[in-house]
């Protein structure tokens, strides 16, 4: 069978779509852990693993090969997490180098990304990286990058130290694991290889699939949309995507994508230079799309929303307004996420609990215990609170008498609770807007456009901002696609909110 590559444009069902082919191919005898189900990003394998276990009736362990690529190459090469660099080894490293490496040291195996940008440190190991997986020289990244903040003779004494420190230390990175892999070429037998995202797949993951994977596999499915290509920053080339098989086969029909929206987006698409020519119907219902000066104008006091931001800083100072304005909401990748504190919020719901005359565990109350207010409990007081029996459960009564404690059901949250004054000031606001504090669902989610790739919501703010670098390059089909993937999360209401500044996009 010639491979087959299936272009799912936004809500088309591509991942229902696969999770299909998994099951036919179940249906037809083929034993689970002879099918590889890879994805540049954890999202999109833990998507399609999750799914598959529920839609399928498999566990989790049934499926060993649903991963991304770099953590499949992890597996197969049989190392251990003792011999891939972590925190420590880039704290090290900063330490000979006199930089700074933050953002990579917080990678996580699972993540499926393999370098993160960043200042300092990071912003040499992410131009040394970048050039490994594009598969070109390291003067040739540095000369393409155009960033004259740095130094091309540092990114060379960089690049040399972490080559020796890894040698000294045995230690692998994640480029060097697909890398390792691909040299190799010990790879399983698979029945099927379903490969997904793949529009996002660097050059040097392509030869991973192309060299070891592909010819390991007796059916082989490419699955992605190059109108959603939005990671070239990162050394991604659609034109991979394109060419990776000559067997095409283009999903038509969108279930989220309302007629406005897909009016609009459209036509945004139809500006790219290099694509895959689609056409595909929205849903029957035909939604909105409305335009705003400014994000404030939004009447976000009910429903779903979803805020979209070229930038991180973009998103930031968007995040400041809505604290200013007693919202409560959800911060992709900032944190624990919640605007609020998750231990200020423990507090505030062991606090409420107790005043109701809940029976609370010595587990939830020795955690509790570190959150009390200065002045409410002696140290002694707090000791015995941290040390409960563990076979009992107690309540404000119980507590009070036995640690002493200076507090009553009266007692206001916010003075039982060790709170700053600008986190009471917000919470009270938050209260008085009428959202629920304690809730397991945030109402208002603010990203990033990469960081919401694959979600969705009812009402989808896009925030046409950008910077001189992004508005001004030489990429813009990137930009296209950026912009294109934050219009069509909406599933219902599309709302336009107009650039501040002369540096934003002209959707």
């Amino acid at each position: 069978m010639e491979p087959l590559t299936i272009f799912g444009p936004p809500g088309t069902g591509k991942t229902t779509t696969l999770i299909n082919i998994v099951k036919e191919e179940l249906e037809r005898g083929t034993p689970p852990d002879r099918i590889a189900f890879v994805s540049f990003s954890r999202k999109a394998a833990e998507e399609a693993r999750t799914r598959a276990s529920e839609k399928l009736g498999l566990e989790a362990s049934q499926l060993p090969w649903f991963r991304t690529l770099h953590s499949l190459a992890f597996q197969c090469l049989g190392v251990t997490t003792k011999q891939v660099l972590r925190g420590a080894d880039y704290t090290e490293l900063g330490k000979l180098l006199g930089l700074e490496f933050k953002a990579n040291s917080s990678l996580k195996m699972e993540d499926g990304t393999l370098y993160a940008v960043g200042r300092s440190g990071d912003a040499y190991l992410g131009m040394i990286q970048k050039a490994r997986i594009r598969e070109v020289p390291l003067e040739k990244e540095f000369s393409d990058s155009a960033d004259w903040n740095l130094s091309y003779q540092q990114a060379k004494v960089v690049h040399q130290a972490i080559e020796d420190y890894k040698k000294i230390e045995r230690k692998l990175d994640f480029v060097d694991m697909i890398e390792q892999f691909t040299a190799q070429k010990d790879c399983p037998k698979f029945d099927v290889l379903i490969v997904d995202e793949a529009q996002d797949l660097a050059p040097l993951q392509w030869r991973m699939v192309h060299e070891v994977l592909k010819p390991n596999s007796k059916r082989v499915y490419f699955a992605g949309d190059d109108d959603q290509c939005i990671y070239s920053w990162m050394g991604v080339d659609v034109k991979n995507f394109l060419t990776a098989s000559e067997d095409r086969r283009i999903l038509q029909q969108s279930y989220r994508i309302p007629t406005s929206v897909h009016d609009i987006v459209d036509g945004l698409v139809n500006r790219l230079a290099v694509r895959q020519k689609k056409v595909w119907q929205p849903t029957d219902h035909t939604g909105t799309v409305v335009w705003h000066r400014d994000i404030m104008d939004l009447d976000l006091r009910t429903g779903e929303w979803l805020i979209l931001a070229r930038t991180n800083f973009i998103a930031n100072r968007i995040a400041n307004d809505l604290k200013d304005e007693g919202y409560l909401f959800w911060h992709e990748g900032r944190g624990s996420g919640w605007s609020i504190s998750p231990n200020v919020l423990h507090g505030i719901e062991v606090w409420l609990r107790l005043c109701k005359n809940q029976y609370l565990s010595a587990t939830e109350l020795k955690n509790f215990s570190k959150l009390l207010a200065k002045g409410t409990i002696t140290k002694a007081g707090r000791k015995i609170l941290e040390s409960l029996d563990p076979e009992f459960t107690y309540n404000l009564t119980d507590i009070c008498e036995r640690c002493e404690m200076s507090v009553t059901p009266k007692t206001p949250w916010h003075k039982a609770i060790n709170v700053t004054d600008n986190e009471r000031i917000y919470i009270e606001a938050v209260r008085r807007r009428g959202d629920r504090i304690l809730t397991a669902k945030p109402r208002i989610k603010i990203s990033t456009i990469h960081k919401a790739k694959g979600g969705e919501a009812d009402n989808v703010a896009l925030l046409l901002d950008s910077n001189r670098i992004f508005t001004e390059g030489p990429d813009q089909d990137s930009e296209v696609r950026t912009f294109y993937v934050g219009a069509t999360r909406a599933k219902k209401a599309l709302h336009v909110i107009e650039p501040q500044t002369k540096y934003g996009f002209a959707l």
